[in-house]
């Protein structure tokens, strides 16, 4: 993915994340996504519970969409609890004006934390 690539991701409202399922078959779900520093991170609404969460860190090579825009992406958990808060405050900062932000900024949510890498 290119530094391009990347830029036009966080400047869209929402883009859909692409997993596979245990049975092979694969799904998408649409999800919102941020920017701290060079990198990409999204968040499960249901945290750990997630079944897009779940099933990402089960096999954690995916893909997100956006429109006609399509990237492999590699999901990697996110455990550091500085880039966790300022994963926190982007979403606050980008989204906190929807009612629907709330519980990504705290609970369960900052725990399924994951970085979007290149795949």
């Amino acid at each position: 993915m290119t530094a391009d690539a990347l830029q036009h991701l966080v400047d869209v409202e929402e883009i859909r994340i692409g997993f596979r399922r245990p049975d092979g078959s694969t799904r998408s779900v649409p999800i919102w996504v941020v920017q701290v520093g060079d990198h990409i991170y999204v968040r499960s609404v249901r945290g750990p519970k997630g079944r897009w969460y779940r099933r990402l860190r089960a096999n954690p090579d995916g893909e997100v969409r956006d429109g006609e825009h399509r990237h492999l992406v590699r999901a990697v958990p996110v455990t550091a609890a500085s880039t966790i808060d300022q994963v926190t405050r982007a979403y606050d900062s980008k989204y906190g004006s929807s009612p629907f932000v709330r519980p990504l900024l705290g609970g369960p949510s900052v725990e399924a934390t994951l970085r979007l890498d290149p795949a």
